[in-house]
């Protein structure tokens, strides 16, 4: 993703997240009309919604430390390939989330907009299954930003929505 990308991004995460659950809801409500097999997957209730608020937070605010969040979502792809989630079912994510965000975010969703998510969403679903093709990812020394523990846990542990690159909560 281009620096401006990522600031338009990281910019419209704010009216995302002012909605929070409903926008999780409705996000879910399109994604399961999609591809119904895809509900069992997603049980949980509002737990799912809050967890889909904070990894989208936690996503858009790490854009900075790529290299990271690569591994991290390479991980989170390894498990989901290893529930059958395949190539489809990240293609109806997109147009969910595509479709969601254009409702949430309204007139601010034009051209410029829509391309970064799409980017950003390419690039998450060309990582998901990149995973489903390798056991090991191989990754380049880090700073102390990158979240090493996260790698075998995937994003449960993090702290969402915070203007900083990923880090661990004890």
């Amino acid at each position: 993703m281009t620096p401006r990308q990522i600031t338009i991004v990281q910019t419209q995460l704010s009216t995302v997240k002012s909605i929070g659950k409903p926008f999780a809801k409705m996000l879910y409500a399109r994604l399961f009309q999609l591809s119904p097999d895809l509900r069992t997957l997603f049980a949980g209730g509002s737990r799912k919604d809050r967890q889909l608020i904070d990894t989208l937070c936690t996503t858009v605010n790490s854009l900075q430390n790529m290299d990271g969040l690569k591994v991290v979502i390479h991980n989170v792809g390894r498990h989901y390939n290893d529930l059958g989630v395949g190539e489809r079912h990240y293609d109806f994510f997109m147009q969910a989330m595509l479709e969601t965000l254009e409702m949430a975010l309204g007139d601010e969703f034009r051209d410029e907009v829509k391309a970064a998510w799409l980017n950003l969403l390419t690039t998450l679903k060309n990582t998901l299954l990149e995973a489903s093709h390798y056991h090991e990812i191989q990754h380049p020394a880090w700073g102390s930003e990158v979240p090493m523990a996260l790698v075998d846990q995937g994003l449960r542990r993090i702290s969402a929505c915070q203007s900083m690159p990923l880090k661990i909560l004890a």
